[in-house]
Formats: structure tokens, C-alpha cells, sequence
């Protein structure tokens, strides 16, 4: 492992013996090829205590991970970015929680989603479906009209394999759509059964919160989170589409094949419904290191706050990671720990119930821990060179290493 903490553990109360297990859980799933390599960051009272980075960006072992490698963050994009826009617009009166989506939506009105509410969205009970497979919209079975990406017919009406005014939105290497799917994505949104109204953790919930984060805001999401949070804090290693600034090399790679694209998904977003949007999506396309990832969570922690300059009321810090659905399951956009069945639970049985975050498919998470005045942050690029068979999840490499966080708070 590479150390570069500026604090040491004992400074902050924690045991440097106990911590350095995270280390050996760390090994222990690299060996089991869970992972390739992996950022793990602790703060503690604000400082930075832990933060090191273990193996490579692949199992070549060619790039050693470093703190500037940046990850896909899948799922954690849902509250270190759509959730950032949507608090910021609640902070500045511009939405109320109880606002009707189809308000701000129009295409849902007359539809059976016109009474779904911002509360349901950010937890998961509007009876959204937990995707949207959006890709099946652009493939074709016409062998006479089509462009072959990856495993997969696409209507050459609506894909092509360069970058034209008519294909300007980009999907991934030589994999470019028309503008016109957006629509199409939205109206299949409208289109798709809606279930009963319970707990149902769902992409398309925060595909739509992006949708009204612009509408309210007037400006693509990334722009809008880039201008109001990460420049302002001077993060300059996270943001959507990261190939724009950043080499190719520095970013994880997540796949080394793809059913839907040709060759290995770096620097594009893992996730589908994701990449078929151009790489900004509600529900994932956030590239960032554990650093920076911890930043965001820090001004959270601080009520809004980070190195003197405000960026959020601390009212509203408070609603949003304190507020629990009414299932219990998840807060307002933010995964919480299930004390009640900690086999079920995200989160170490150390941790409490006050504990709020989110975990990424990519083998993701950053947990806070107001309590405790605690932030955890670990990415990694489980998912390459396949994402099958979840070992990262299996051998709870995640929760192992919260828990032993939590034992090195304990005194003698």
C-alpha cells in the first residue's frame, strides 16, 4: 500500500495497530481477484487519517492506483452529484419535497405517474421500475439496416460510429446516438407499468431528479454541479465525463467487454442507462477519487460548510440525512444502515442508526457517520475484467473494513 495522510490516526483517537487490518482485508480480496486495486480514505474530526491506495488499475499490473486515479462511482453518483443538485435547489426555495414531479415534468402529466412526489423519488417508493434498459429502444432485428456494436444490431437511424450533427451524443469509443433518444427514453418512462407504491430501490427515480434538476436550474446537471460545488471547493478530480479532462490512463477501467460497445469501457460510465444519456445520468456517471469524494462529504458533515465558505444551509443538511422513509428503508436520496437485519444492512453492525451514504455498483461507497464525526470512502473497479459474480459483496470486503474503522475508536 501507498500511505499519504498528512494526520496520523492517533492524532484523531484511533488505534494506527487496529486500523492497519484494513490492510490485510484489503490483500485478502485482491488475492481473491475481487478487485485489482482500491482507494480507501478515512476522516476523522475533519482530518484526513487513512488514505491509501492498494494494487492496480487492472490485473496486468501495469498502473499502480494512486490518489490521483479516478473511478467510476456508479450508484454513489446518486448522492455525491443528482442529490447535491437537488439539495441546493430545496436550499434555495426553488422545490419543496411534496412538489408532484409531473410539475416540473410535463410529459408525466395525465399519465399514472402525475402524482409521484420528490419524497418518492429520492426514497424509492414512487413505483418506478428498478431500470430502464433503455438500449432496447435503438436495437434492431432488420439485418438489412443496422450498425453492429459489441454484441448488438443497432438501427442506423439512430446510431452511428461517428460523430455527426446528427449523432452528437457519445456513448463510448466510435458508438454515437441522435439527440432524439432522450425523448424516446423519457416517453418510454411514461410508458412502463408502474408498480405499488413501496420501497423499490430504482435507477429511473433519479434519472427523473435529474431531469428536474435542469428544469428548475436551466442548466445540464454537470455544469450546474461543477459551478456550484466542485470548482467552488476546489476538487478538480470529479465530475461526469471525465475524459474531457483528464488522460484516459488516469481513470479505472470497469469493463473489458461490453454486450452493448466495443472494447474496454474506460473513462465512460459503467452503467447503461447511464452511457446511452451521453454519460450524464440521474442514477450514475460521477468519476471521482476517494479524496475528493470525501471532501463533498465533509462540507455535508460540517452543515454545509467546508474551509470557511458556505455551500448549503445547514437546515438543509439536516432534513436531508436525518429524515428516514417510511419503510425505515433509506432516507431522502441517501442509503442507510438496517440495525433491525444487519445481514440485509449496507453498513457494519458498529455502525449506528445516524450513519447516512451510498454504495456503487462498481464497487463503491462513502458512509458518514454524524455520531462519530466519521467519513469512509472506498472505490475500487470490482467489475473489471467482467461484472459477474459480485466477490467485492460476497467476501464483505466493505463492511469488514468499516467495522474495523470502528474497533480502532475503541479505547484499551
Amino acid at each position: 500500500p501507498r500511505t499519504y495522510t498528512d494526520h496520523t490516526p492517533g492524532e484523531a483517537g484511533l488505534n494506527p495497530v487496529t486500523l492497519a487490518r484494513i490492510g490485510l482485508i484489503v490483500r485478502k480480496g485482491m488475492k481473491a481477484r475481487a478487485f485489482p486495486g482500491c482507494q480507501v480514505v478515512v476522516m476523522k474530526d475533519g482530518k484526513l487519517v487513512y488514505d491509501r491506495c492498494f494494487g492496480y488499475d487492472t490485473y496486468d499490473r501495469i498502473r499502480p492506483v494512486t490518489p490521483s486515479t479516478l473511478y467510476d462511482l456508479a450508484s454513489l453518483s446518486k448522492t455525491t452529484g443528482t442529490l447535491l443538485a437537488i439539495m441546493k435547489l430545496y436550499d434555495e426555495g426553488k422545490l419543496q419535497l411534496t412538489d408532484k414531479a409531473s410539475f416540473y415534468l410535463p410529459f408525466l402529466q395525465g399519465t399514472d405517474k402525475e402524482e409521484i412526489t420528490l419524497t418518492e423519488l429520492l426514497e424509492h417508493e414512487s413505483g418506478l421500475p428498478a431500470s430502464l434498459e433503455g438500449h432496447r429502444l435503438v436495437t434492431t432485428k432488420d439485418t438489412a439496416h443496422y450498425i453492429r456494436i459489441g454484441r448488438t444490431n443497432y438501427n442506423a437511424d439512430w446510431v452511428s460510429n461517428t460523430l455527426s450533427p446528427e449523432f452528437p451524443v457519445q456513448v463510448s469509443d466510435s458508438f454515437y446516438l441522435s439527440p432524439r433518444y432522450h425523448e424516446a427514453a423519457m416517453q418510454l418512462i411514461v410508458d412502463t407499468p408502474m408498480k405499488r407504491k413501496t420501497y423499490l430501490y430504482s435507477c429511473v427515480n433519479f434519472i427523473l431528479l435529474k431531469e428536474i434538476a435542469e428544469s428548475i436550474s436551466g442548466r445540464p446537471m454537470d455544469v450546474f454541479l461543477d459551478s456550484v460545488f466542485y470548482a467552488p471547493m476546489g476538487l478538480k478530480d470529479i465530475g461526469y465525463l471525465p475524459l474531457k479532462t483528464h488522460l484516459k490512463e488516469t481513470i479505472a477501467p470497469t469493463l473489458r467487454k461490453d454486450g452493448l460497445r466495443s472494447g474496454v469501457i474506460q473513462g465512460f460510465v459503467h452503467d447503461p442507462d447511464a452511457a446511452f444519456f451521453g454519460g450524464v445520468s440521474g442514477n450514475a456517471g460521477l468519476f471521482a477519487t476517494a479524496r475528493d469524494v470525501a471532501m463533498v462529504y465533509q462540507m455535508i458533515l460540517n452543515g454545509g460548510e467546508l474551509d470557511g465558505k458556505r455551500y448549503l444551509r445547514a437546515e438543509t443538511c439536516r432534513v436531508f440525512t436525518t429524515t428516514t422513509s417510511a419503510s425505515g428503508r433509506r432516507g431522502l436520496g441517501f442509503d442507510k444502515p438496517v440495525p433491525s437485519n444487519p445481514g440485509h444492512s449496507p453498513c457494519c453492525e458498529s455502525a449506528p442508526r445516524e450513519v447516512y451514504g451510498h454504495t456503487g455498483y462498481t464497487g463503491t461507497c462513502c458512509w458518514v457517520d454524524p455520531v462519530n464525526n466519521l467519513i469512509y470512502v472506498f472505490l475500487s473497479n470490482r467489475t473489471y475484467p467482467n461484472d459477474g459474480g459480485n466477490k467485492l459483496a460476497r467476501m464483505g470486503i466493505r463492511t469488514k473494513i468499516q467495522e474495523t474503522i470502528y474497533q480502532s475508536m475503541k479505547r484499551k
